[in-house]
């Protein structure tokens, strides 16, 4: 009979884990629900690495006067160890000594505590480079006083943006988002602690990044009283998440919300970025990097590309910040400007060799005369440049007016630079470098090389980047394109996008549905936004997978058919939607369909018609028997096809297939998937995930193309980075309700 007993009790308690909880629901969740719009997210990436800011020193630092501090985040250690992330206890010396990096951690924690002075621009330093900041309690006041969470508050913000309340330690949940998954809107749960450290919800809106900041939770009753907040800024730096209570102990409810927490704050970066301040550059990016000789000059040049999901570190000086194989390895590219300190013969040795292995360098100098110290600064660069064909000349000036340019990948978009600060210097090149911008063909400013599986650009101006002038004429479309080019050397996908107008801020073509699921996956790819250039690409490299994402205003696509079937006859893997469908092609045919004559401009229900297909399931479990959306930016969101015979199609228009109103055709033996409709324009949620419904189908049409290219890229454990969070999170709660099972056992038998 007891062992019956304990058998029922088992299964019972596994039952519970592996179910959904169930809260009391608010009687107002119906005037929640519509105070916010929800926003976009990406899905679980695994490995995550997580900081914890470890100061046993609880004295409130100078710009903090209401906080009490604890250092006691025991709770949250092993939260983190079931969830399989790795962490680190970093102090403020660590801090200080810079080992707060993007390349080493993902999410760094301050758990009811401040950081000091001495290193607050350091952590700041680590979220403007892409890093992700997660706040409990009192460590609050940091992001106000930094302005990091509002830029325009003066103080640590008590008071003005936000207060403690002992009135009651209940929230209600205001919005289903990645970090509330496991919540209902108007779920209540208790935090542990004294008092809830709240928001004031109206003053937050009126700020800076009002609407774009995210309401998780309120204190019960109160809509002004925002306690869980969320941020993905629009302009700069990581993603931001505020939690209330204490991290001594938390509740079942917490631990759900926080462990989401940092898997949402989790950078996901199409490339890794280190910047050079070691060698005392002639400029750094803020204006604490006094190895520079002008510190604050590359913010606006940081902002973007962080924007753009890169992140940024800093080489800081000091003797164990030399450029050495074990430093620049888990970066995708290196930029050095205008070097006074030269470098040794190991640094040569190392950064050449790490380029020969696909590392990525983007050097900016300038003409040799100016202010006395660019001969100096200009040889350093050459020293460095000894194994390459690119040089920066030494010995002539060239001017300012730069709209000579030969045809490269980097120049798509461009026309003109801006180098009147002043006149820019001229390179040399040889053997493999080519030259990309000038005055003439004479008089060279910009050129590259590609070497070994790795490339390298070198400009003879530094001042076109700099604040003030980089907005001007297309000197960063041109920054971003030769970034764009330079960390994809490795890249086996090719895609090319136009801009969708989705309602997220951040939705620029390197941060819509096609490019965070290739980020999600940990897909290296190389982004194109015109089709001109896309096919520039796609003749002159090798690619494993190609996605064509078409809207108006990029080109036609078809105009480049048979590039493209050539690509297929060679064994290639295609991706594509394009209003240009309802246009005859060759293409359409070698895909499996022709053109029907109708098109539709408002965008349709798409029924899934094979629901156990791989796209409708893996990595993402799509839960729903159709995707919808409310959005209509497209002048064409449907074109209606008939099949041919060697294609099949897995959704449509109606409830049950046919050889037309085919929206999702898998077509060449399966190595094509053919969407004919806006699938990035579908931003609701349909099946309740949390997740926009085009991401989620984006990233399973890539995995499946990727599963077919690199099998042993899909396991059935852990799978592809990304896999259904709801399987290993499912995992994680049975070890636990396990383990919590075998303790109470033990417990009796005591």
């Amino acid at each position: 009979m007891r062992n019956n007993k304990n058998t029922i009790f088992l299964l019972i308690s596994l039952t519970m884990l592996l179910s959904p909880i169930f809260m009391i629901p608010s009687v107002f969740s119906a005037e929640i629900q519509v105070t916010d719009a929800p926003k976009s997210s990406q899905m679980l990436s695994n490995p995550i690495r997580v900081a914890i800011y470890n100061e046993p020193n609880v004295t409130q630092p100078a710009y903090s006067s209401y906080s009490t501090l604890t250092n006691n985040y025991s709770a949250l250690i092993p939260l983190l160890s079931t969830a399989g992330f790795s962490f680190s206890e970093l102090t403020t010396q660590d801090i200080y000594e810079h080992k707060l990096m993007t390349a080493d951690y993902d999410v760094f924690i301050m758990a009811d505590n401040l950081p000091k002075v001495n290193i607050s621009n350091y952590v700041k330093e680590f979220w403007l480079g892409g890093g992700g900041l997660l706040s409990f309690d009192s460590a609050l006041p940091y992001l106000f006083w930094e302005r990091i969470l509002v830029p325009e508050s003066v103080d640590e913000g008590w008071g003005t943006y936000y207060a403690y309340s002992s009135a009651t330690n209940n929230h209600n949940i205001t919005l289903r988002h990645p970090i509330t998954q496991n919540n209902q809107v108007g779920d209540i749960f208790e935090t542990i602690g004294a008092s809830i450290n709240y928001m004031y919800w109206t003053a937050m809106q009126a700020t800076t990044y009002g609407s774009d900041m995210i309401r998780l939770a309120i204190q019960e009753g109160s809509l002004d009283h925002a306690t869980i907040v969320a941020l993905d800024p629009p302009d700069k730096g990581g993603k931001i998440v505020h939690l209330p209570g204490r991290t001594a102990e938390l509740n079942a409810e917490m631990e759900d919300i926080f462990i989401e927490a940092v898997i949402w704050a989790c950078p996901r970066p199409k490339g890794r970025i280190l910047f050079d301040l070691a060698h005392q550059p002639y400029y750094g990016i803020d204006s604490w990097d006094e190895s520079a000789d002008f510190p604050s000059r590359f913010e606006t040049l940081r902002n973007n590309l962080v924007n753009r999901s890169y992140t940024i570190d800093k080489l800081h000086s000091g003797t164990s910040s030399n450029l050495t194989q074990s430093i620049l390895a888990p970066y995708d590219l290196l930029i050095i400007t205008s070097p006074y300190i030269n470098f040794t013969s190991s640094e040569v040795s190392a950064v050449t060799n790490w380029i020969n292995i696909g590392g990525n360098l983007l050097i900016l100098g300038n003409r040799w005369q100016l202010a006395g110290t660019f001969g100096d600064r200009a040889a350093n660069i050459n020293y460095l440049l000894s194994s390459f064909d690119l040089k920066i000349n030494t010995s002539d000036i060239g001017g300012s007016v730069v709209n000579y340019y030969n045809e490269h990948p980097t120049v798509e978009g461009c026309t003109q630079l801006d180098c009147s600060y002043s006149d820019p210097g001229l390179i040399t090149y040889e053997g493999s470098a080519i030259p990309i911008w000038g005055n003439d063909a004479n008089h060279i400013i910009i050129g590259a090389q590609e070497y070994g599986k790795g490339r390298v650009i070198l400009s003879a101006d530094l001042f076109f980047l700099r604040e003030s002038y980089i907005s001007n004429q297309n000197n960063l479309q041109y920054a971003i394109n030769m970034i764009n080019w330079l960390t994809a050397s490795k890249a086996k996908v090719l895609i090319v996008i136009g801009d969708h107008f989705n309602p997220d801020p951040n939705d620029n073509v390197y941060r819509g549905p096609v490019a965070r699921a290739l980020n999600d996956l940990r897909i290296n790819f190389y982004l194109t936004f015109t089709c001109s250039y896309f096919n520039l690409s796609l003749v002159n490299n090798d690619w494993d997978l190609v996605i064509v994402d078409e809207v108006v205003n990029i080109g036609y696509i078809d105009n480049y058919a048979s590039d493209i079937i050539n690509y297929m006859d060679n064994g290639g893997h295609l991706i594509i939607w394009s209003y240009r469908q309802q246009n005859a092609s060759p293409l359409w045919d070698y895909l499996g369909y022709t053109y029907e004559g109708t098109t539709l401009s408002t965008p349709p229900v798409v029924y899934i018609w094979d629901t156990d297909h791989p796209i409708f399931n893996t990595p993402a479990q799509y839960g729903a028997n159709n995707v919808t959306t409310s959005l209509n930016p497209f002048g064409t969101d449907f074109v209606n096809v008939t099949l041919h015979n060697n294609a099949t199609g897995i959704a449509g228009l109606t409830s049950t297939s046919s050889v037309d109103s085919n929206a999702i055709i898998l077509g060449v033996n399966g190595r094509a998937i053919s969407n004919t409709f806006g699938l990035s324009e579908y931003y609701d949620d349909t099946d309740d995930s949390t997740y926009p419904d085009g991401l989620e189908i984006w990233t399973n049409e890539i995995a499946f193309m990727w599963a077919q290219i690199y099998p042993e890229a899909i396991t059935p454990t852990p799978g592809i980075p990304g896999y259904d969070i709801f399987i290993v999170f499912g995992s994680i709660f049975l070890t636990m309700g396990l383990i919590a099972i075998n303790t109470i056992r033990k417990k009796r038998i005591l």
